[in-house]
């Protein structure tokens, strides 16, 4: 017969008690510090796309201030600026619309995780279609087991890219 708590064995250290089969309390916080940090990307980055949208849609108000500029020339060229620079603006404000939404189901993703007490787990596409969704996935994690989470990787490909440039600046004396 298989063992029993074998199910068990992504579970959070936490779990178990204080000297309990799956550890201390070690892990008592759970993923506050990762969902407090994703969250504090989320405000910012969304002061920054009502910002962007406003320079997108509010072309004409801002040109209405170099109406008055004294040359023709600056008017056109400024015209011109406010044009480029708001449709810069503005497909900046959507791909950071994609990345607000992906920064919260990164955040309800920790969310669950610490509700389930899943040990060391990162918001991977792959992490996050492992979670259980519905009555028969919480069921399926309580009752068949919860599956292995992917580890974080060890070094990120803009890790290895930056150490490659620093080491062509590091001091050779």
């Amino acid at each position: 017969m298989a063992d029993p708590d074998a199910r068990n064995v992504n579970r959070a250290p936490s779990e178990g008690g204080e000297h309990g089969k799956y550890g201390g309390n070690e892990g008592a916080d759970g993923y506050k510090i990762e969902i407090a940090s994703v969250k504090g990307l989320i405000a910012p980055l969304e002061e920054s796309v009502v910002g962007a949208r406003a320079v997108k849609n509010g072309q004409e108000k801002l040109t209405a201030y170099l109406q008055h500029c004294g040359a023709p020339e600056l008017l056109e060229s400024g015209k011109g600026f406010l044009k480029e620079w708001g449709f810069g603006m503005g497909e900046l404000a959507d791909h950071a619309d994609a990345v607000v939404e992906r920064l919260y189901e990164a955040v309800a993703a920790y969310m669950l995780a610490d509700l389930l007490r899943v040990k060391d787990f990162w918001p991977s596409d792959e992490n996050m279609a492992k979670l259980p969704s519905g009555g028969a996935g919480k069921w399926s994690w309580e009752h068949v087991g919860a599956p292995e989470m992917e580890k974080r990787p060890e070094e990120t490909g803009l890790s290895k890219f930056s150490r490659k440039l620093l080491s062509e600046y590091e001091d050779e004396s």
